[in-house]
């Protein structure tokens, strides 16, 4: 079950250290304070027609509902947090990494507090740009929402 491997990763995100330097992990992507796991990825959206890309957003957007009603149970209702004013923010602004990069991946995230770990946790759905393949990206970070 995919939400088993989810949970397996979001584990891995809460006890791994963080990278020194902006790169590639085994899970994704990391960098200082932040790592990121891409959980599932679309295939092909980039040359398909509008509703292929469509029915993959849709597939991807009740994954991640469902991992974030599973995560709820560990950590409380998640905090919606709309991406927008962040992606704008940083053409006037040093917005930190990983919120400067999220807030161009999506539109939103669910994003909840891991005090156990001092993490906060990042779910959304990468669909901004239609030249990518739309993908589930959980992260952690140290880094506070700006």
């Amino acid at each position: 079950m995919r939400i088993e491997k989810y949970l397996a990763v979001t584990d891995l995100l809460c006890s791994r250290e963080f990278h020194a330097e902006d790169g590639r992990s085994d899970l994704g992507t990391a960098g200082p304070g932040y790592l990121t796991a891409e959980l599932a990825t679309s295939q092909g959206t980039r040359v398909a027609d509008a509703s292929i890309r469509r029915e993959a957003e849709e597939r991807l957007h009740e994954e991640r509902e469902a991992l974030a009603g599973t995560l709820a149970e560990r950590w409380g209702e998640p905090s919606p947090m709309g991406l927008q004013t962040i992606r704008l923010r940083t053409a006037a602004e040093e917005i930190p990494e990983p919120w400067a990069r999220l807030s161009h991946l999506m539109a939103d995230a669910y994003v909840w507090q891991a005090r156990e770990y001092g993490r906060w946790i990042v779910l959304g759905v990468a669909d901004r740009d239609p030249a990518d393949e739309i993908q589930l990206l959980l992260t952690a970070t140290e880094t506070d929402p700006p």
